[in-house]
């Protein structure tokens, strides 16, 4: 089932508790949902949580928010402090929150267990001595939906939730996300992938990992985002141009994740998850440990280990594919009242190889093996766990602080501070007598953001005014060491953002803007200065010579505007959305000075260094419907680009495609440029019978990219694709939310690009069929989680028009994955 749709799907679980007309305020029944294959589970009990006695000398109001699992009896098996304060209401919340009682949810009739947000407001009581100074009285419980981001944001987003993440438990970030429509996971010539949102690369993507930018080595088409989803409690994909609300970068989209709500009940709780594939014979283990000695008090430690073997294509080894990873992370949170205080730590460590098939001696043998059915040497390589040159070894560790605090009237700030040190090493083909790396990076991070939000103000009678700025800065250095390839440089960067929002009972309208400023001083190498010079990409007054390097600085300024709206056209049944807004994008040093290859970027690659400021303009309306038998989804988005920074093949004087060959051997060569570009097109996705026992769901997608000067397609650009699921979710008593599915996706040939353009012609239409089983198992307070996914199940040979693999080599083949999951 489409991730926003799923989230979407419980809108009707239950409805709002009213207030009495006087005394304290309870817990009505929830009006009973419409007959359905699947009911939602309905409030029986009433329960008044009781208004602690130490928030009544000062007189405290507050709103806490509860996770509740309804399990099968319709009793409360669990319940998890998830939002909100003051602190001394989160004891009475809980308590409240155990104490409910249900009708069970069932499907099909049979009772399954479930889990919904209660959130519960309390003031303090009314007394004989001050009847007229509160019209709440000690607690109101309100069980309702939670849509999330969905509920807010003006931009078409889908969240990936526990259900989904847990689900791809064992694939990277890209993969993750590749369920979305309008996303793609990009995969190279290692086993690394990167995430496509509406056709914009890694380059126009904001990572937010908790709240923080996430900075790495971005030059490599190969270079995954260095996050392990195993940390996520939650993945939302914003599509579309954010850059008002985000900050630079947030051309085609920003992605989300959120960490696990930490554990704020005395306690312990955590989980662990074990993965193995077949392709690769790649095993993942992870864990995580949540404990709260005391109400307000929380902290967490968490890991995850893999190892896989070289990956199979249908009819041969990708030799030397193999990979090995790490990660580690620590949090600590301390809560009184409306203040937060909270302090994290994380570690990735990759180590993986690249593909033999992408070394050749000369071009002739490049152009070659393009028509042949194995790269040369293919019948030796072997599926093993060991690995050697070329290959890439990347550490990531990050260093989070933050400081939150909210006031009793709805006003709040929040300072965050982080620090990331980026480290990766790449190894080349090289003599026996040569050790250690030939590129070194490493790339250091500081952070700073203050955001504050006013409270929120009454505007007319039935509309309230939020919204609030928010400062940022960072200062950035890249220090490199090797080969020729891209230079060091430093980099200071700040920015100031502001929006408001009215919100009425119809819908809400926002509208924002945001100023940023970047200066940098890149420091080149003297053969790099000298190449630039003779390509007349640089001239002597841009830099200023010194005994070591030529240093060259340069100073960037943006801003950016957003106006959007959400109309609630139908209540709780159509939703329409409509954002206008634009995004910035400052060229990256590579994009600017790049010149050479690595293991990592299996093409000759030049910068150019009078390369600008990068700017897109966007609008995209989106419609959504919820009905009991029918959920959907439609967006459509046109954004148009001045000075796109354009990476594809260099394009010869004559017309015709160049390549280098160097005593590395032969590479096709690609520059960056810039051209001012259109992108357009839709996706979204329909699900029939979304709460019967069977459902059938479908999503497609499809982009149109236009060179405005040539009016020709832009090489890269994802082709349109559409995946179909039928699910069946039998009611089995023994079992919690049990689903059989079988899926298919078509990959159409991308027949919008001029072939001349590109070294290798597109790849032929394909068709991959997967299929998956899953299912939760109850034990007492604990659950066992079990799931099988399958992907390629006929083996098709295949290629991704999206990745440099493409020009080598096939993709990978038939993949079966069993994952085996407990909470506890």
């Amino acid at each position: 089932m489409h991730p926003l749709l799923s989230l979407l799907g419980f809108l009707w679980l239950s409805q709002p508790a009213h207030a009495q007309d006087s005394g304290p305020q309870h817990a009505d029944e929830a009006p009973t949902a419409a007959p359905s294959p699947r009911q939602a589970p309905r409030l029986l009990h009433p329960v008044t949580p009781r208004y602690p006695d130490e928030a009544l000398p000062e007189g405290l109001t507050g709103v806490i928010t509860v996770r509740v699992t309804v399990g099968v009896d319709g009793t409360v098996t669990e319940a998890t402090w998830l939002s909100g304060g003051p602190e001394v209401f989160v004891e009475p919340a809980l308590e409240a929150a155990r104490a409910l009682l249900f009708e069970p949810a069932t499907v099909g009739g049979a009772p399954v267990a479930t889990s919904l947000p209660a959130t519960f407001a309390f003031a303090p009581p009314v007394t004989e001595e001050a009847p007229e100074t509160f019209d709440v009285a000690s607690g109101e419980i309100v069980v309702e939906a939670d849509r999330g981001l969905a509920a807010t944001e003006t931009h078409a987003v889908v969240t990936l939730g526990q259900a989904e993440l847990e689900r791809a438990q064992g694939q990277d970030l890209a993969e993750a996300v590749s369920g979305v429509s309008g996303v793609v996971a990009a995969h190279g010539t290692a086993n690394t992938s990167k995430p496509i949102i509406r056709g914009q690369y890694e380059r126009r993507l904001l990572l937010l990992v908790d709240g923080v930018r996430h900075e790495s080595q971005k030059w490599g088409l190969d270079h995954a985002p260095e996050i392990d989803p195993f940390s996520a409690g939650s993945i939302s994909v914003v599509k579309g141009a954010a850059g008002v609300r985000y900050g630079p970068d947030a051309v085609g989209g920003v992605v989300l994740v959120e960490p696990h709500p930490l554990r704020t009940e005395p306690g312990v709780d955590g989980a662990l998850q074990t993965v193995v594939s077949t392709n690769g014979r790649r095993g993942v283990a992870a864990g995580r440990v949540d404990v709260s000695p005391r109400p307000g008090l929380s902290a967490r430690v968490e890991g995850s280990v893999a190892r896989g073997a070289s990956l199979k294509t249908p009819t041969y080894v990708l030799g030397n594919t193999g990979s090995a990873e790490w990660n580690a992370g620590a949090r600590v949170a301390w809560q009184r009242g409306g203040t937060t205080v909270e302090t994290a730590y994380s570690h990735y460590d990759f180590a993986g190889g690249v593909c033999y098939c992408v070394e050749h001696h000369s071009w002739d043998e490049f152009l070659a093996q393009l028509d042949a059915p194995a790269p040369v040497g293919a019948d030796h390589w072997t599926s093993d766990y060991a690995f050697g040159r070329p290959y890439q070894a990347v550490t990531h560790d990050q260093v989070l602080a933050r400081f939150a605090h909210e006031g009793d009237g709805g006003a709040s700030w929040r300072a965050t501070w982080a620090y990331q040190h980026n480290h990766r090493q790449e190894y080349e083909i090289v003599r026996e007598n040569v050790t250690g790396p030939q590129y070194d990076f490493v790339l250091r991070t500081h952070t700073l953001e203050v955001q504050a939000e006013h409270p929120p103000l009454q505007a007319g009678d039935r509309a309230t005014l939020q919204g609030g700025v928010t400062v940022s800065g960072a200062f950035q250095e890249n220090v490199y060491t090797g080969l020729p390839l891209v230079p060091n440089y430093r980099g200071l960067s700040g920015g100031v953002a502001g929006s408001e929002r009215i919100e009425g009972r119809a819908g809400a309208v926002e509208v924002g803007a945001r100023y940023d400023h970047l200066s940098r001083t890149a420091y080149l190498v003297q053969s790099h200065y000298e190449v630039d010079l003779a390509r007349g990409t640089l001239s002597k007054d841009d830099c200023t010579l010194t005994d070591t390097a030529a240093k060259c600085p340069a100073s960037y300024d943006a801003g950016t505007v957003s106006l959007g709206g959400i109309w609630h056209i139908v209540a709780d049944r159509l939703d329409g959305r409509l954002d206008l807004s634009s995004a910035t994008r400052f060229p990256n040093t590579d994009e600017l000075y790049m010149n050479g290859t690595a293991p990592t970027a299996p093409v000759y690659a030049f910068g150019d260094p009078e390369l600008g400021v990068e700017t897109t303009w966007g609008a995209s309306p989106t419609l959504a419907l919820r009905l009991d038998w029918i959920e959907a989804e439609a967006s459509a988005f046109v954004n148009y680009t001045d000075d796109y920074i354009y990476y594809a093949p260099e394009i010869g004087d004559d017309g015709g495609l160049t390549f280098d060959t160097t005593i590395r051997g032969a590479y096709p060569r690609y520059n960056f440029r810039a051209i001012d570009a259109l992108f357009y097109g839709a996706d979204g996705g329909i699900t029939l019978a979304p709460q019967a026992v069977v459902s059938f769901e479908t999503q497609a997608s499809f982009l149109r990219t236009v060179d405005l000067a040539t009016g020709s397609g832009l090489v890269l650009t994802p082709p349109d694709r559409v995946r179909s699921a039928l699910r069946a979710s039998p009611p089995i008593r023994a079992l919690d939310d049990p689903f059989v599915e079988v899926s298919g996706m078509w990959v159409a040939r991308q027949s919008h690009v001029d072939e001349g353009l590109d070294f290798a012609p597109a790849p032929d239409a394909t068709f991959l069929l997967g299929a998956a089983v899953g299912a939760a198992i109850p034990l007492r307070a604990r659950t066992l989680k079990i799931g099988v996914e399958g992907t390629n199940l006929l083996n098709t040979q295949y290629r991704d028009y999206t990745s440099l693999l493409r020009y080598f080599a096939d993709d990978p083949g038939r993949d079966i994955r069993a994952r085996v999951g407990f909470d506890f």
